[in-house]
């Protein structure tokens, strides 16, 4: 009898781990990882469980506020840094010149084309205002068009001059206005974006 049960239970696990791996290609798919993006002073890459401390450290009280997460947002994006389960389309900023982690990204498909991509970002406070996410945000961009995507989606809330003046410097479009729900419960009035490369048959 313990012998049958044994082989249910490896059975089972043999079964949990398979689906768990479908999963995992699927949503690898869905996702389409970029691959590694270089600016002149980042290296724009998928975490590892080594950045976990260092991703936490990017994430203070202005982020959550102006991002409208909750501490449990953050902690459970920096858990699965930590597991090697990363939030998927989840991308970190690392500075060549020292290693050190400055931001983060996220990219993730779209609700509403699957030719989209939807991007966000923050930097954290020990290295805001020096220009990172202009030269991130570039580097990513570009990046996304050349894996294949047209539209880039960026939203943001209407008090968020700084992300309104990076979509400006990139030449992103204003497409909509609309209320935007945060994880925090909050509802913003929110402004949305789109990015298209330029083709020599657009003017």
């Amino acid at each position: 009898m313990a012998l049958v049960v044994g082989v249910v239970l490896v059975a089972g696990g043999l079964w949990a781990w398979r689906v768990s791996g479908l999963v995992d290609k699927e949503i690898r798919a869905r996702y389409g990882a970029l691959p590694e993006v270089e600016s002149s002073r980042l290296l724009l890459r998928a975490p590892v469980p080594q950045d976990a401390v260092a991703v936490a450290a990017t994430i203070d009280a202005e982020m959550l506020a102006r991002n409208g997460w909750t501490k449990r947002t953050a902690r459970v994006l920096v858990k699965a840094v930590a597991s090697g389960h990363p939030t998927p389309g989840l991308l970190v900023f690392e500075s060549w010149s020292d290693g050190t982690l400055v931001g983060c990204a996220t990219v993730h498909p779209s609700n509403s084309d699957a030719s989209s991509r939807t991007l966000g970002w923050w930097i954290g406070p020990r290295h805001r205002r020096a220009g990172y996410a202009s030269e991130a945000v570039a580097a990513l961009v570009e990046a996304i068009h050349d894996a294949g995507f047209t539209i880039i989606e960026i939203g943001t809330a209407e008090s968020n001059l700084a992300v309104q003046r990076i979509c400006a410097r990139i030449g992103a479009t204003e497409v909509d206005r609309r209320a935007q729900p945060l994880p925090n419960g909050s509802v913003v009035p929110g402004i949305w974006y789109e990015h298209r490369r330029a083709t020599a048959d657009m003017p």
